[in-house]
């Protein structure tokens, strides 16, 4: 906010950093109450600039870097005009570099009055610029809703033309295709001036989006889990074997023994999934023999064959102990076999759905080697542990849940 008079009155200062307490107030109440209202340069691309700079390296004896797990980095602008930019030559692609090579989300509260409408108190921008998430005020108690629309935001997103006539050039390019969003100062303001109910409204929309944005970053929060907006196609593992985590990350693991790869016993609401795998050793390495899935009472289990001269062109599965069983479904989901020209090469895609609409189990083997790899996200496979690690946060956790493995040898020994 504005600082007083040091180092220069009427700009933008870094006014301190401080903790929370347990009663939901602040260990130094003055960083927010010894600000200036006013001032005569609001340059907002200085603002941002500066406090990103200026976030020391302890707040209140916390080391931030060596006593945090995690630094979820979050910036706010606040302005009821657009940039002041006489004497400051910030672009906006420097802007967007700046702030995402230092990893924050923004957010703007800013003038930008959504389809002429008080009550639509933010929006989330993607696709360039033209589809489109609206907040807005449902009811008198404090509710609020979304609906989605699709056009250019220039188009619909009005500015005070006195103060704030290129807000939609100067700040809003800043959060398009972001975990950010854009937020009406003008709603705010309103809220403020005696509106309460579209003051609850906006606080509830703002604190809800922003608790998303740090535990969820890049996702969505469904039922209290977070999904990734994108699916994860990379996790699995296979080879001699390459092991790829579901925040993919790599690591090998040589040994021949049965490992825990995923196991969810909530899964499908708690029929349950475990896929095991079999590693076999082959003088200073090993590779992934067969695969075991089990979801609720059902078993498939797949393995790879050398045997080139006898019976590589035949399916080495069992379903249910039963040695090329019938394999339309498993355990009531449609399983797509597929047989490449390559007829040492098979792959089985296990559909999830419904319970899990477009995700999928895959199985894929090529002479003696089998490969296990999943699409889709945290609705199905959210909650599984094993060799992949926690969906989450990507930690290698041991059986207890608790203890972190960063050694990947230890790690395969506990999943055994």
């Amino acid at each position: 906010g504005f600082g007083a008079d040091i180092p220069t009155f009427n700009r933008y200062q870094h006014l301190g950093c401080t903790t929370g307490n347990s009663a939901g107030g602040l260990a130094d109440p003055t960083i927010v109450t010894d600000w200036q209202a006013t001032g005569g340069w609001e340059e907002g691309y200085h603002a941002i600039i500066y406090s990103i700079a200026n976030v020391p390296e302890s707040i209140d004896g916390i080391n931030l870097q060596n006593e945090c797990n995690t630094l979820d980095k979050n910036l706010i602008l606040v302005s009821d005009e657009d940039r002041d930019n006489n004497d400051y030559t910030a672009t906006l692609e420097d802007m967007k570099t700046y702030i995402d090579d230092h990893d924050y989300i923004l957010n703007l509260v800013v003038d930008s009055t959504v389809d002429g409408n008080l009550d639509n108190v933010g929006i989330q921008l993607s696709n360039g610029g033209h589809d489109h998430t609206v907040f807005q005020r449902d009811g008198d108690d404090g509710g609020f809703t979304t609906y989605t629309k699709s056009d250019w935001y220039y188009n619909f997103i009005t500015h005070d033309l006195g103060w704030a006539p290129y807000t939609s050039e100067h700040y809003i390019p800043l959060v398009i295709d972001k975990p950010g969003a854009v937020w009406n100062v003008k709603s705010l303001r309103d809220g403020v001036s005696g509106n309460e109910a579209l003051r609850k409204s906006f606080t509830n929309a703002f604190v809800e989006t922003k608790v998303e944005e740090i535990s969820c970053p890049g996702g969505t929060i469904i039922d209290g889990m977070c999904i990734s907006r994108t699916e994860n196609s990379n996790s699995g593992i296979g080879g001699d074997p390459h092991i790829t985590t579901w925040q993919n990350e790599h690591y090998e693991y040589h040994g021949q023994c049965d490992l825990v790869m995923a196991s969810d016993p909530k899964f499908a609401d708690a029929k349950g999934l475990h896929i095991h795998i079999r590693t076999k050793l082959v003088r200073y390495w090993s590779y992934i023999k067969s695969v075991a899935i089990r979801i609720g009472d059902d078993i498939l289990e797949m393995e790879g064959s050398a045997d080139e001269e006898n019976n590589v062109d035949e399916p080495q599965y069992w379903v249910n102990f039963e040695y090329q069983g019938k394999l339309d479904t498993f355990a009531g989901y449609t399983v797509t076999q597929l047989t490449p020209s390559c007829v040492s090469k098979r792959e089985y895609k296990i559909d999830l759905s419904p319970t899990y609409e477009g995700q999928y189990i895959i199985v894929q083997a090529f002479r003696e080697f089998i490969r296990v790899k999943f699409t889709g996200d945290a609705r199905a496979f959210g909650n599984t542990v094993g060799l992949l690690g926690d969906y989450k946060t990507g930690k290698t956790f041991a059986r207890d849940g608790s203890t972190v493995i960063h050694d990947f040898i230890d790690l395969g020994n506990e999943w055994q």
